[in-house]
């Protein structure tokens, strides 16, 4: 080939490449505007784009040494001479719905970024396949036993996450259901200030009404934190993220999955929930509800967060009390002890628990 046709080859699939981002720019655009026009009549933050090119020079054409491992698929990269995350989905994951769950993120996103215990969406990319998220750089929340929070950390950081679900619940036409709130959708900015992300489960709950209904066979989301009534008929509602909630807190202060204290089923566990489906009984509030009934709470503590209490007595039996008091919020959340809360209330309560002093 000479230098000409080279020249008019290169030309040529130039030219292709920036028509194809610029039809999927236009395809994902529409879809996205749809979506914000069906969540929020339109009126939403601006959202910036960024170009395919952008992407791929930020994040070096979405590297190893670039991903972030334990963001399953956020990528660390340096975007307009600042640090950001941006998320992309896999092909792994793509499904008929892949999009619509992208776009809902991103329309979610758009509308709570003003608030800091949301991670904040800087832009997004619309020319590839599937669109792409450009957030804030934040680090997710440590629930590993190799890291570390004291016990007044994990206090702050569930009240702000249940402020920032409250603010889902209440601030907009209508109630948004977050649908996925776990640990893996909470991070820490630089500042320690608790940021709540991941909307593509999210649902709007119509106005005048107090639930939606999906197929149960569209029932999606971590087991531990589905709640009971939506994971067997569809049914959502605002309690049915007061449900995760409580499984996270949970789960902030008590040995994390696996350890045999707190995870081995017993065939009492079984009977007690006979009623619901088998898979159902395995479910950590269920365990908690039965030892807190056992008084065996001290067995399930994660062991790092007692070593940051102070050994003088009256501060650890004020401490313990906090975390008694809690765990009983927890499992109120979860629908085991008396009347299922709001958002509202739970938020509240944590910020007297945060500033319950000794």
């Amino acid at each position: 080939m000479n230098d000409e046709k080279m020249i008019s080859w290169k030309k040529k699939k130039k030219d292709t490449k920036a028509n194809q981002q610029l039809r999927l720019f236009q395809e994902n655009g529409k879809v996205l505007l749809q979506d914000l026009i069906r969540l929020c009549n339109g009126q939403s933050n601006p959202i910036k784009t960024f170009s395919a090119n952008q992407i791929i020079e930020a994040t070096n054409n979405f590297s190893e040494t670039n991903h972030m491992i334990r963001f399953e698929f956020m990528y660390k990269g340096m975007l307009e001479n600042r640090l950001v995350l941006i998320k992309r989905a896999t092909w792994k994951l793509y499904t008929s719905d892949t999009l619509d769950k992208i776009i809902r993120d991103i329309s979610v996103s758009s509308m709570v970024s003003g608030h800091k215990n949301f991670l904040k969406l800087l832009g997004c990319c619309l020319e590839f396949e599937h669109p792409v998220l450009v957030c804030e750089y934040a680090e997710r929340i440590p629930l590993n036993p190799e890291m570390f929070l004291p016990l007044q950390m994990r206090i702050k950081i569930a009240k702000e996450i249940a402020i920032a679900v409250s603010y889902l619940h209440t601030a907009f036409s209508t109630s948004m259901i977050h649908m996925d709130i776990n640990p893996s959708n909470i991070f820490l900015d630089s500042n320690g200030i608790a940021k709540l992300s991941g909307f593509c489960l999210s649902v709007s709950i119509p106005e005048g009404e107090t639930f939606v209904k999906v197929d149960a066979d569209r029932v999606e989301g971590t087991l531990d934190y589905l709640e009971y009534k939506y994971a067997t008929t569809g049914l959502i509602t605002e309690y049915t993220d007061v449900f995760s909630f409580g499984v996270l807190l949970q789960n902030l202060f008590t040995r994390k999955y696996g350890d045999v204290d707190c995870c081995s089923v017993e065939e009492s566990l079984f009977e007690e929930f006979e009623d619901e489906q088998n898979v159902l009984n395995l479910r950590i509030s269920d365990r908690l509800s039965k030892i807190v009934v056992e008084g065996r709470i001290f067995e399930i503590l994660d062991p790092k967060m007692l070593e940051s209490i102070s050994d003088d007595d009256e501060t650890e039996e004020h401490e313990i009390r906090r975390i008694e008091a809690l765990l009983m919020l927890s499992l109120r959340c979860t629908g085991h002890r008396g009347d299922v809360p709001k958002m509202t209330e739970v938020a509240k309560e944590l910020k007297r628990i945060e500033k319950w002093i000794a």
